[in-house]
C-alpha cells in the first residue's frame, strides 16, 4: 500500500503513519494520511478513504475487477480462477467483445469506403461530423443486406444474437442495424459493450412503412441501459479534471459537445434519465448539467431530480437554448454560444419558473395571480422548506403580490402534494392533510397529528421498492427458514418492517395467510398482491442487494458523523481515522459482494457485522444513525 501511495503522493513520516497532499482534491496543507499496519488510507479534508484497490479505482476510475486485475498485473501475479463457471463467463465476455470490436471494424470500413457510404457520409458531414470526428467515435455503418455482417464474422448465430448485433431467421443471423449509421457504444473503460442505429435521411428500409429513428442493441449481462452512458469513456478524464458533466439526449449531441472544444458530454442510451446513470455518473463528478429539449428536462423527472439530488449530492443544473436549436446545430452554427448555454445553466426550480412565467401574461391582477398559482405548485415540489421561500419571494416580486399570502397558499400546496404522496391506493380518493397550527378548522373535524400515515399500494409496488418486495415473497414461501438471513434492520418502509415481524413468527404457510388478517390495510393488500407471484429469484442475489443497500446507509451515517459538528469541537483525528477503517472494511467487502466468487462469504461476514454493530449501537444507547468510535473486526 505504502509503495503504491508513494508513486502519486509525496510522503513523509508521523509516528506510525505517513501524511502528503491529497491525490483527490487540491490544498496546500497535507491532510491525505496512510496507516501501513493496516493498508488504509484517509484524508481529512476530503473525506476520501480505503484500501489499496480503493486508491487505484478513485485514482484512475475504473471498475473493482480492473483495479484488482491492474494492481495483480504490477506485482506480477496472475489471478487465479476457481469457479469454473467464472471462467467460463469471461471467456465468454472476452469472444463478445472480440465480436463486437470486428464489427465495429466491419461497420468502419463500409461507411469509408463503399458506395453506400456516400449517402451516410454526405449526412454526417451535414450535422459538422467530419471523417476525423468519425474516426475518433468510430462512427460506422451497416450494409442494407442484413445479412453481410453475419457472412463477415462467420460466428455461431449463439454468439451473434449474444453480442445484440440482431436476431436469427431461418439458421441464420440477421443484423439488426441494417442500412442505419451505427454509433458504438463502450463503457466507462473502453470496451465495447453495444451499437446505436440511426436512420439515413431519405433511404427507405424493406419492410418498415415508419422506421424508427433510433434502434438500440438489447439488454445483455454486460449492456445494461440503465446505467450505460454513451462518451463516458472519452469523457471521464475531463469531467474529472473540471469538476462538470453534461447530459445529453443522443449521440450526435455528445459529439457535437466534444468536437466544439467540451469534452464532458455524455447520453443515455434509448432510454430515459434514472437513478442508475446518476449513480455512475456521481463518481467523476456532483456537478451535473441537463442539456435537453427544454420541454423534455421537467417531463416526469421532477420529483426524481430532486431525491436524486439529496440522495447522490449532486447539483443538477439545466441548460437553455435558443428556440429551435439543440447542442448539435449550435455546435455547428455558434460554438461559443453552445459553452455559454452550458456556463449559464440554472438550478431545476429556476429553470421551471422561467419558462413558466416566460409564457404568462402578467399585465393584469388576475393574470398575475393566475401565474403566481402555477408557480407555487412548481415550488411546493422542492423538499427544501428554504429553498421554497427563496423562490416564494422572487415570485411575490415579480408577481406583485403579498408575500404572506403567497406563503400561506404554498404552506397548503405543500401539505396537499405530500397528502397526495402518501395517499390510498391509486382510485380511490386521498382524504385531506390533518390541519396544522394557524389553519382554520371545524374543531369537529381535527384529527390527533401523530394520526398514522396511509401508504399507496402504487408506492409500495415501486421499482425503487423490488429489492425488498422479492424478499418479502421468499419469506413468504418459506416461512422459518430465511428470516434469520433478511433481519429486521435490512428493511427500510414500515409496511415492509412490520411484514418482516410477521413473517418471521410463522413456520408455515397456514399461518403467514391466518397472521395477515392481523396486518395494516397497507400491509395485508401488499402481502395478498405478492403472494400471487411468487418470487423467481435467487435467495442469496436478493440477500446481497438488501445488505448492499444497507451498507450504503451506513456508509453515509458514518461520513455523517465525521463531517458533523453541532457546535463542538472538531473531530479528533484517532476517531476520525476509526470510522475511516470501518468504512474501509465495509466498502472492502462490499467489492466483493459484487463478485460471484466472493458474494456468498460476503453477504454473511456484512450480515454479522451489522448485526453486532446494531446491537454495539443499542448497548451504548447512542442516537439512531450515529456512529461512535467505529470497530474494525
Amino acid at each position: 500500500m505504502l509503495a503504491l501511495v508513494r508513486e502519486h503522493v509525496a510522503l513523509r513520516r508521523v509516528g506510525s503513519r505517513y501524511i502528503g497532499l491529497c491525490p483527490f482534491h487540491s490544498e496546500s496543507t497535507p491532510s491525505f494520511s496512510v496507516n501501513p499496519a493496516l493498508g488504509v488510507y484517509y484524508c481529512f479534508g476530503c473525506h476520501a478513504s480505503g484500501d489499496a484497490i480503493s486508491f487505484v479505482r478513485q485514482l484512475e476510475h475504473l471498475e473493482f475487477q480492473e483495479a484488482v486485475e491492474l494492481l495483480a498485473q504490477r506485482a506480477g501475479v496472475s489471478i487465479a480462477r476457481e469457479s469454473a463457471e467464472e471462467s467460463e463467463r469471461r471467456r465468454e465476455t472476452r469472444r463478445i467483445r472480440e465480436v463486437l470490436e470486428a464489427a465495429i471494424s466491419f461497420y468502419r470500413g463500409h461507411l469509408e469506403g463503399s458506395a453506400e457510404g456516400r449517402e451516410a457520409r454526405d449526412y454526417l458531414a451535414s450535422r459538422g461530423i467530419t471523417s476525423e470526428i468519425e474516426e475518433r467515435f468510430q462512427i460506422g455503418l451497416s450494409p442494407m443486406d442484413p445479412g453481410r455482417l453475419f457472412s463477415h464474422l462467420k460466428v455461431s448465430p449463439a454468439l451473434f444474437v449474444a453480442a445484440g448485433l440482431g436476431y436469427e431467421a431461418g439458421g441464420r443471423a440477421r443484423d439488426m442495424f441494417a442500412g442505419r449509421i451505427v454509433f458504438p457504444i463502450f463503457d466507462a473503460s473502453g470496451n465495447p459493450v453495444a451499437f446505436g442505429g440511426r436512420v439515413v435521411p431519405g433511404r427507405s428500409y424493406p419492410g418498415e412503412n415508419e422506421p424508427p429513428k433510433y434502434k438500440n442493441s438489447p439488454e445483455t449481462d454486460y449492456y445494461h441501459k440503465r446505467r450505460t452512458l454513451y462518451g463516458l469513456n472519452w469523457a471521464k478524464a475531463e469531467v474529472v479534471r473540471g469538476d462538470r458533466a453534461v447530459i445529453c439526449e443522443g449521440y450526435t449531441d455528445v459529439i457535437a459537445f466534444h468536437a466544439s472544444g467540451m469534452p464532458i458530454a455524455v447520453a443515455t442510451c434509448g432510454t430515459a434519465l434514472t437513478e442508475d446513470h446518476l449513480d455512475r455518473l456521481k463518481n467523476f463528478s456532483k456537478n451535473i448539467v441537463l442539456a435537453f429539449d427544454g420541454d423534455k428536462a421537467g417531463a416526469n423527472a421532477t420529483e426524481r431530480i430532486y431525491e436524486w439530488e439529496r440522495k447522490f449530492k449532486l447539483n443538477v443544473k439545466v441548460a437553455s437554448f435558443p428556440e429551435g436549436e439543440d447542442p448539435s446545430s449550435l455546435a455547428q452554427k455558434d460554438p461559443a454560444l453552445l459553452a455559454s448555454c452550458v456556463e449559464r445553466a440554472k438550478p431545476f426550480m429556476a429553470f421551471r419558473l422561467n419558462r413558466h412565467f416566460a409564457a404568462v401574461d402578467l399585465s393584469s391582477i388576475e393574470a398575475r395571480y393566475t401565474a403566481s398559482s402555477e408557480a407555487i405548485a412548481i415550488i411546493a415540489e422542492h423538499p427544501d422548506q428554504l429553498v421554497r421561500g427563496e423562490y416564494l419571494m422572487q415570485v411575490a416580486r415579480l408577481c406583485r403580490l403579498d408575500f404572506d399570502e403567497l406563503e400561506r397558499r404554498l404552506a397548503t400546496e405543500v401539505r396537499r402534494s405530500r397528502a397526495r404522496t402518501r395517499g390510498t391506493a391509486k382510485g380511490e380518493e386521498a382524504e385531506p392533510p390533518p390541519p396544522e397550527p394557524g389553519d382554520d378548522f371545524d374543531g369537529a373535524t381535527l384529527r390527533p397529528v401523530a394520526e398514522v400515515p396511509k401508504f399507496s399500494l402504487s408506492e409500495l409496488l415501486d421499482s425503487s421498492q423490488r429489492p425488498y418486495n422479492e424478499a418479502i415473497r421468499l419469506l413468504a414461501a418459506r416461512p422459518g427458514e430465511l428470516s434469520a438471513f433478511m433481519p429486521e434492520f435490512l428493511f427500510v418502509h414500515p409496511i415492509h418492517v412490520e411484514l418482516v415481524r410477521s413473517l418471521g413468527a410463522c413456520n408455515s404457510a397456514d399461518e403467514v395467510v391466518e397472521r395477515a388478517e392481523r396486518l395494516s390495510p397497507a400491509a395485508r393488500g401488499l402481502l395478498m398482491r405478492l403472494l400471487i407471484d411468487p418470487s423467481k429469484e435467487d435467495e442469496v442475489d436478493v440477500i446481497s442487494r438488501l445488505v448492499e443497500r444497507h451498507g450504503e446507509r451506513s456508509i453515509d451515517a458514518m461520513i455523517r458523523t465525521l463531517r458533523r459538528r453541532d457546535g463542538a469541537e472538531a473531530i479528533d483525528a484517532e476517531r476520525a481515522m476509526a470510522i475511516s477503517e470501518s468504512l474501509t472494511y465495509i466498502r472492502k467487502w462490499q467489492g466483493r459482494l459484487r463478485e460471484a466468487d466472493t458474494r456468498d462469504e460476503a453477504v454473511g461476514v456484512l450480515l454479522a457485522y451489522f448485526a453486532e454493530a446494531l446491537e454495539d449501537e443499542r448497548a451504548a444507547s447512542r442516537p439512531e444513525g450515529d456512529f461512535d468510535v467505529a470497530r474494525v473486526p
